[in-house]
Formats: C-alpha cells, structure tokens, sequence
C-alpha cells in the first residue's frame, strides 16, 4: 500500500513564487523503521505498515532541510547529466569538453582541445550516441580487457576467470561472480584512467577475497594506494557518464 502527498519546496531561504514543490510518495511493507530516499524530483518515504499518517508527515517534516538540500544537489546533478548531441558538454578525462558534429565519410571520435569531435556522415543525436558507445565499447576492450587478465596474473588468481564482459548496466561500474565472471561498465571509459585501474584492481581482487573484508580492502590498498580518493571522485562525477 502507498500514498503520497506534495509538500512545498524552498530553495534559497525566503519564500516566494518560485518555490518548489515536491512529489513525496509513501511506501508501506513490512519494516520496522522509517527512512527517506532521493531519487530525482522525487521523495520515497519507506514505512512500517502500522505507521500513522501524522509519525509519517511528522518524519518528512523533521527532514524537510535534508530533503531540499538532496534535491537540490539532484538538480544540478541533471543539468550535467551527459547528452550526446550537438554543442553538448561531455566531461571526458575529467576535463569538460564540447562535441561538436563533423561532416566526413569515416565514422571516428577525433579530440582537439576542448572539442570532443565525432565525425560522421549526416550525423544526428542517435547516429552519434551509437558511435560514441562503440567508441567506449572498444576502448574499453583494448584497455581493461587485459589490464585484468594481466593483474590477476600478477596475483595468481588468472585460472580463475572464466570470462570478461563489457557492459552498460544501470548502476554499476563492475562485478565479479563466484563462478569467475569478470563484469565492467565500458561507460567508466569516459573517466580518467586512474579510475579505470582502480575499477580494474577492484572487481580483479575479488578473485582472491569474494566480500569486501578487511583483507579485501588491504588487497585493493595494495595494489591501488589512493583507492579512497578514486571512490570519491567516481561518487561525485559518475552522473556524468550515464547516457
């Protein structure tokens, strides 16, 4: 069972006629306490089921500061969200650059300065997603592809993998299987490639420690020392990889 309810939104102190509203939907199953999620112009409210309306509205109200700063932080997350399209911004090796369209019979990304160039004939927004997805995709397969099978070489864990995919999924930038599967999103391809190699190592080491113990992450530490930094950099950038 859900309800939702909208509450009014205040960015910037004062209100006034540009105040923002909010849809706030209310969950209910079989939990114990009450907590709030943020997805993008949106508030998910997750209750127990014998939770009254008011212990609800009272629990969104005591929060109302977290919630307007969440979403406000989501607005301007979208407005870096990355379009391939025409004198869009694309943040390619953690530098901004700006794509711009090239008439030419040969399909290639070229980089010239600021200009992230995707040339093309009779290029449209849906001709140049696709070349700058195979773009990715094969960048990805001459760089992680044996980045990892060389790692886990070097840790003695090679016999181990089975297989290495490449791809896009919705959330995350890598997995590893109990049977041995190496997964990657070729989309951290657009990131600087000490994150690469930290998503390599990351996913790599769980060959050896299938969890994230202690030791996993001193495996990781290991090999990658400033892990730490490289997490939050992708925790603060990686909304602007998804297309």
């Amino acid at each position: 069972m859900s309800i939702s309810k909208i509450l009014s939104l205040n960015f910037g102190g004062k209100r006034n006629s540009s105040q923002r509203s909010f849809e706030c939907e209310v969950l209910r199953s079989k939990r114990k306490t009450l907590a709030i999620y943020i997805t993008h112009k949106k508030v998910v409210v997750r209750c127990p089921l014998r939770a009254s309306k008011a212990e609800v509205e009272e629990f969104i109200n005591s929060n109302q500061g977290w919630i307007e700063g969440r979403l406000y932080e989501e607005s301007l997350r979208d407005k870096e969200v990355l379009r391939i399209e025409k004198g869009a911004k694309i943040f390619y090796r953690a530098k901004e650059r700006t794509i711009v369209f090239k008439e030419g019979r040969k399909k290639r990304i070229l980089l010239n300065g600021d200009e992230f160039i995707i040339q093309g004939h009779k290029l449209t927004a849906a001709k140049a997603r696709v070349q700058v997805e195979d773009f990715l995709i094969d960048k990805a397969s001459e760089y992680i592809l044996p980045r990892a099978r060389g790692l886990a070489r070097h840790l003695g864990v090679e016999h181990k993998i089975t297989e290495i995919k490449l791809r896009k999924t919705k959330s995350k930038w890598g997995h590893c299987t109990s049977t041995g599967i190496l997964q990657y999103n070729w989309l951290i391809m657009l990131a600087p490639y000490s994150i690469i190699d930290y998503m390599i190592t990351h996913e790599v080491c769980h060959l050896v420690h299938m969890d994230h113990s202690k030791r996993f992450w001193n495996q990781v530490e290991a090999i990658c020392a400033d892990c730490d930094h490289y997490i939050e950099w992708l925790k603060d950038h990686e909304h602007r990889f998804w297309f």
